[in-house]
């Protein structure tokens, strides 16, 4: 468990998937169309909140699960806190973690800038078939955070 837990905090900081793009802009999955989700539920979203969370789902090829983060204020970012659970289909949970999201671009973090949609992909144990991920709390480059509730 703890192995997976650093290999996908290793995968999210050396990812170069990172793109940023306006708001409202979904990004095709390898086949172009955009990611969906093996669940029912409609995508999860935070609003009125320093950052406009969406859980858009697994991706198509079920390797990743795919999320966007718009921002919404001018206090600087530092990090934000994604909860992550996967599981199994028969609901047993593989993995239960926090996702730690910063503008990455290769090996060079970016600022996190007000009006930006950024969209992102953390990898999915292969034996999982449902995921559920959810906005945990904001850390500003001040110190200070704020926790959704």
């Amino acid at each position: 468990m703890k192995l997976h837990s650093v290999i996908v905090l290793a995968m999210l900081l050396l990812s170069a998937c990172q793109k940023q793009t306006t708001p409202g802009a979904t990004t095709p999955a390898a086949n172009g169309s955009p990611a969906t989700s093996s669940q029912a539920a409609a995508p999860q979203t935070t609003s009125g909140t320093p950052v406009e969370f969406t859980y858009t789902g697994i991706t198509p090829d079920k390797a990743n699960v795919a999320y966007q983060i718009k921002v919404n204020t001018d206090k600087p970012i530092d990090e934000v806190h994604l909860a992550f659970k996967d599981m199994d289909a028969k609901g047993k949970v593989l993995d239960d973690t926090m996702i730690i999201w910063q503008n990455m671009a290769g090996s060079t973090r970016r600022p996190i800038e007000k009006g930006k949609t950024y969209e992102d992909q953390t990898a999915l144990d292969p034996a999982a078939t449902k995921a559920d991920v959810s906005l945990k709390e904001v850390i500003f480059k001040d110190g200070s955070k704020w926790t959704a509730r």
